[in-house]
């Protein structure tokens, strides 16, 4: 019998298949392919990275985490919306740290599996299916908690974040990249908001630091990195349409247009200047 927690789970995975960045996950298989693999063929983290990643600037992005927070073999980390596990794989490749690796919807945690399970790094990287802030994974058991372009989709930011505090060692380090709003949307952005990008509380740069700071963070670091992600996301999508024969040979007409599609409103969105990108680091 189903628990009201599955049906939740059930509920959301539908919903936030609207952002179509989210579905055909299994087109990361076209791109291995691409890249000479078979099936079932062991992998190489090297490749797959370059495929894996669903945020911005893809492993520099986590290189920089990594000689910012000085992650290393001996700690415990938690990535919260880890996707099909890209960044796990390549935080625990390159560090040496434990990876666990927690994501909501099924497919994208089915397909992590498998390609954590072909990169032979079952030992490092534990993947786990669950609404992370109906779940407990050890409380106090992390020496820092990661998150990648996640949080703008829980509405409950309270929970979300006291959840957060309490996975955390004593003096554990919490990185989050994530939207903000920098101002007022309109009507037209708020309704991509909502259906293309599955988002429907997005905090100002204040209330962020507000709520944070409300469940018990401290020296708490806001870096407003919003014309950057803005150049980021307006040369992808203008790349992406550039390439459209190979991604149709590669991926098939629907595939091509749902992508290009999510692009355009991220884009717009972006450009419309009331949409911001940020990294923040927060201490328990």
């Amino acid at each position: 019998m189903e628990s009201d927690e599955d049906n939740c789970k059930e509920k959301i995975n539908g919903q936030i298949k609207t952002m179509k960045l989210y579905s055909h996950v299994d087109r990361i298989y076209n791109e291995l392919r691409e890249l000479g693999y078979d099936a079932t063929a062991p992998l190489r983290v090297s490749d797959v990275s370059k495929v894996d990643q669903y945020h911005y600037h893809g492993t520099q992005s986590i290189d920089e985490a990594i000689r910012k927070l000085g992650i290393n073999s001996s700690m415990r980390i938690l990535d919260v919306g880890s996707g099909i596990g890209g960044p796990a794989r390549y935080l625990s490749t390159v560090t040496g740290c434990e990876v666990v690796a927690a994501e909501l919807q099924a497919d994208l945690h089915r397909t992590a599996e498998d390609l954590t399970s072909r990169c032979d790094l079952g030992k490092t990287v534990k993947h786990v299916c669950a609404d992370f802030t109906q779940t407990d994974l050890g409380s106090g058991a992390f020496h820092m908690i990661v998150s990648w372009l996640v949080f703008l989709h829980i509405p409950d930011k309270d929970k979300l974040f006291q959840q957060c505090y309490d996975h955390l060692k004593p003096t554990g380090t919490m990185y989050i990249e994530d939207l903000f709003c920098k101002g007022v949307f309109l009507e037209e952005e708020y309704t991509h908001l909502q259906t293309g990008v599955f988002c429907t509380n997005l905090p100002t740069k204040d209330a962020y630091a507000s709520q944070l700071a409300k469940v018990g963070f401290i020296n708490i670091e806001f870096d407003d990195v919003t014309e950057d992600w803005k150049s980021f996301v307006h040369q992808r999508y203008l790349d992406y349409q550039a390439n459209r024969a190979r991604h149709v040979r590669v991926h098939g007409e629907v595939v091509y247009t749902e992508q290009v599609e999510f692009y355009g409103v991220i884009d717009k969105l972006f450009q419309g200047g009331h949409l911001g990108g940020c990294k923040i680091v927060a201490k328990k």
